[in-house]
């Protein structure tokens, strides 16, 4: 679009560091939409394709469980932090700007992975790199690249949706988020063949490059920007980001090394600390980043711990279902179908969750959605050593409906909630909405984790007191034997108790939706007006 273009008033920019929302023609909103669709998947790849792969990347570097955890928690702390710092950075710099700016860099390092990994860095020049650094630095940089992708997908998607329906290109960019580690399970069989990493990071190569290329061919429209950082606001991210990153450590590598390690005591004392310390300072300052008052209020905490359980009961299919099927010996080739069925179930949540999502009705989808959760764990319960893959395919793909039907209207809700007090509470919701997600992932994993190790060594220790002796020649067989049986009854406890779990927060929350239907209130009736007389001065 030409930069002497004059927008016209229904066409600004709704806040500052926004694009404008121009009334494209057609075709144009197609290439947008398009270009949304695929940026969101390519952001969605950054920590699916890391989830995938792990144990191979281990494998094929000859890395230990513990080195391993530093490539999660290097993606899993630039993933988090910089959410605090991304909504002021498209303020003052412009989201274009910024994420031509990552993807470079991302582009660099997976370049560098693809060189060094098919030895074509040491054959030609003789220069020797360490891959194991040089994937740090990559997971590091894919980190940020996932969380401005993200923000840069909906952008996109909502130049491309008409006008009446533009909102929903916020369900589509979050929802485009859980198509990752379905996605990436279904090709890295084909990617990663033989155990070679080439082909994983040639294509994480190709998907940068094509990204790069796309925003430079269909840039967004122009927006408002200001310079709106503070000095301040280095000193708040710098003690913020660095109780996130150590709060990543201590739950990644707490689950790998276990809770009882001496030194993962010093990473929890770090992030309680520098947390405090940068909402002490956004508490007090006069222009704050983060709106800690408001965080603290009775509904915003309701929220935040309504993200972080749906995600924390979501891990049943993350971490439990496949978690089971890895222990039962099955790998990513022999459960493509597995994948490709949750991957179905996604899309299909995604699509109703854009068409039905009611601004006025948002509690009920959620409900809804922890409703199949609790359906899905309580069908998982049960297993044993004869379980399949295809005695997961219904279960699993209602729980995976579930994790993106519910994505829509928890969204909605904290974007009315931060609006309606004014486009500064928008950082907050941000920070609350990626912190939630991200920590939640990293606790639901860590918690089931320390569950089913604990129950495993429970019904281990059972299974051999009762145990006759028999042929010491054959003792290791039946001892490995029990072993596979302890782990199998564990996750039989984890799925019964996730069903609990489930099934008492939907009465919960069904408790308190009947209670708002019976005073005849709408739990969002104060931010609905808001907006209404917000739109109406427009």
């Amino acid at each position: 679009m030409s930069t002497d273009y004059q927008f016209k008033p229904h066409e600004q920019p709704f806040m500052l560091g926004s694009p404008a929302t121009p009334d494209h023609p057609t075709y144009r909103k197609v290439f947008y939409l398009l270009i949304g669709i695929f940026i969101g998947i390519t952001a969605s790849f950054q920590n699916g394709l890391l989830v995938a792969n792990l144990s191979q990347i281990q494998g094929e570097m000859g890395l230990t469980p513990v080195e391993g955890g530093w490539i999660s928690v290097a993606y899993n702390m630039t993933n988090a932090c910089i959410t605090v710092l991304l909504y002021k950075i498209r303020q003052q710099f412009g989201m274009s700007l910024f994420s031509k700016i990552t993807l470079f860099f991302l582009l660099s390092a997976t370049s560098m992975q693809w060189l060094v990994s098919s030895h074509l860095l040491s054959s030609t020049t003789g220069i020797s790199i360490d891959p194991y650094y040089l994937e740090l630095i990559a997971r590091g940089f894919s980190g940020v690249v996932a969380s401005a992708m993200t923000v840069l997908s909906i952008f996109y998607c909502l130049q491309g949706m008409p006008a009446a329906r533009r909102i929903s290109g916020l369900i589509l960019g979050f929802g485009l988020v859980q198509f990752g580690v379905p996605l990436s399970r279904i090709i890295s069989p084909y990617l990663a063949a033989d155990g070679q990493l080439e082909g994983l990071f040639l294509f994480q190569v190709g998907l940068a490059l094509i990204c790069f290329g796309l925003i430079n061919l269909l840039e967004l429209p122009r927006g408002n920007m200001e310079k709106v950082f503070e000095k301040l606001d280095i000193v708040s991210f710098v003690f913020f980001a660095t109780g996130l990153a150590a709060l990543a450590v201590f739950l990644v590598q707490g689950r790998i090394l276990w809770w009882t390690t001496p030194w993962l005591s010093y990473p929890l004392i770090i992030s309680v600390v520098t947390i405090s310390i940068a909402l002490w300072i956004e508490t007090h300052r006069k222009n704050p980043m983060l709106q800690v008052r408001w965080m603290r209020s009775r509904t915003i905490i309701a929220f935040m711990i309504t993200g972080a359980v749906m995600r924390i009961l979501l891990s049943e299919q993350s971490v439990g279902a496949a978690g089971l099927l890895a222990n039962l010996g099955y790998g990513n080739d022999q459960l493509i179908v597995f994948y490709a069925i949750i991957l179905a179930a996604s899309a299909l949540a995604l699509v109703l969750s854009i068409f039905t999502t009611n601004a006025m009705d948002l509690r009920r989808p959620v409900i809804f959605a922890v409703a199949l959760i609790a359906i899905g764990a309580w069908i998982d319960t049960g297993v044993s050593l004869n379980s399949t893959p295809v005695m997961f395919y219904f279960s699993q793909f209602i729980i995976a409906f579930a994790a993106v039907y519910f994505m829509g209207p928890m969204v909605f809700e904290g974007m009315f909630r931060a609006i309606a007090n004014g486009p500064a509470y928008i950082i907050s919701f941000s920070v609350i909405f990626g912190i939630s997600q991200t920590v939640g992932g990293l606790a639901g994993a860590a918690g089931i984790q320390a569950f089913t190790t604990i129950r495993t060594q429970m019904h281990y220790a059972d299974m051999v007191s009762s145990m006759s002796t028999g042929d010491p020649a054959t003792m290791p067989q039946i001892l490995q034997g029990i072993q596979r049986q302890a782990t199998v009854a564990a996750y039989d406890d984890l799925f019964f108790l996730m069903a609990v779990s489930a099934t008492i927060t939907a009465i919960y929350l069904l408790m308190v939706y009947f209670y708002y239907l019976y005073h005849k209130r709408n739990p969002l009736g104060k931010e609905l007006a808001a907006l209404a007389e917000m739109m109406g001065k427009k």
